[in-house]
C-alpha cells in the first residue's frame, strides 16, 4: 500500500498518469467516502426501529440502552470491517487488533467487578424476579426494593435507612422474597 502510494505521488509529479490508472487508485477512496454519511444514515434508521421493538417487549431502560449500544456497534465493527478490506489496511491492522485485544483483556481484569454488578444487573432485570416494592432479604439486610439498576440496586430498610447492595453480590448470595407488591398494595397506597 505505502509502495503505492509512493509509485503515485511520483507519477502526479511527473504527469506520468492516466486516467483509467488514477481512477484505479481513487475509488476505494471515493467508496469509503460514500459508504461512511450512508452507514450513518442506515444504522441511524435501524437504531430507532430496533428501540421501537425493545419499547414493545418493555424491559428496563437499562437493558434496552445496552441492547440498543450492542446493536450500534456491532452494525460500525462492520462498517469498519468494509472499510480496511477496502483501502487495503490489513496487514496495519492486524497488529492494531491484537495489542486492543490485550489493552481490552486488561482493563475487563481491571473491571471485572463493575462487569459482574452490570452483568448480573442485566439478569435481575430481564428475570424480574423481584420488582420495586417488593420486601427481600439478601446478604444479612432485609428491606423494600426501591431501585434497580443496571449495577446497584437500593433497599429501603425498616428504619428508612437506605442500603446501596451491587447487584453481582446480590446474584451470588441470593435473596428471599418476602412481600410480594401487588396491585391491591397499589391501591391502598393511592
Amino acid at each position: 500500500m505505502l509502495s503505492e502510494i509512493r509509485e503515485l505521488i511520483e507519477q502526479v509529479i511527473y504527469m506520468d498518469l492516466n486516467a483509467s490508472e488514477l481512477f484505479r487508485i481513487i475509488e476505494p477512496y471515493l467508496k469509503v467516502i460514500l459508504i461512511l454519511p450512508i452507514s450513518y444514515i442506515v444504522i441511524g434508521i435501524i437504531n430507532r426501529s430496533f428501540k421501537k421493538i425493545l419499547l414493545a417487549f418493555s424491559q428496563s431502560s437499562d437493558v434496552n440502552n445496552i441492547l440498543q449500544r450492542i446493536v450500534k456497534y456491532v452494525l460500525w465493527f462492520a462498517v469498519i470491517l468494509f472499510i480496511v478490506a477496502e483501502l487495503e489496511l490489513e496487514e496495519i491492522l492486524v497488529p492494531l487488533m491484537g495489542a486492543s485485544f490485550l489493552v481490552g483483556a486488561s482493563v475487563a481484569l481491571a473491571v471485572k467487578n463493575i462487569l459482574s454488578d452490570a452483568v448480573a444487573g442485566i439478569f435481575i432485570l430481564l428475570d424480574k424476579h423481584f420488582n420495586i416494592g417488593d420486601e427481600i432479604e439478601t446478604m444479612n439486610r432485609r428491606g423494600e426494593i426501591i431501585d434497580v439498576t443496571l449495577r446497584k440496586s437500593r433497599l429501603r430498610m425498616s428504619d428508612n435507612t437506605i442500603v446501596v447492595l451491587p447487584n453481582g453480590k446480590i446474584d451470588s448470595s441470593g435473596w428471599i422474597l418476602h412481600k410480594q407488591k401487588n396491585v391491591v398494595d397499589e391501591k391502598q397506597d393511592l
